[in-house]
């Protein structure tokens, strides 16, 4: 089943089920080096694995930066 996900403001179609560290290794991202928010809520680096994305869920994918 495919459902619709806003990811980065930017829709996309993912094939069901879906975690998010799936999700995230489809678009090239590597789940230790993101944070990620679902539906405004900051997931827990140990859920990425276990959370399924459902259709019109809405993700903010940050990729934190360190520099002096």
């Amino acid at each position: 089943m495919k459902a619709k996900v806003i990811a980065n403001g930017q829709p996309r179609e993912v094939e069901l089920p879906c975690t998010v560290a799936q999700f995230l290794a489809q678009c090239g991202w590597k789940p230790t080096q993101v944070v990620v928010e679902c539906n405004g809520n900051i997931l827990p680096r140990s859920e990425l694995a276990t959370r399924s994305l459902q259709d019109n869920d809405r993700l903010e994918i940050i990729i934190p930066v360190a520099g002096g």
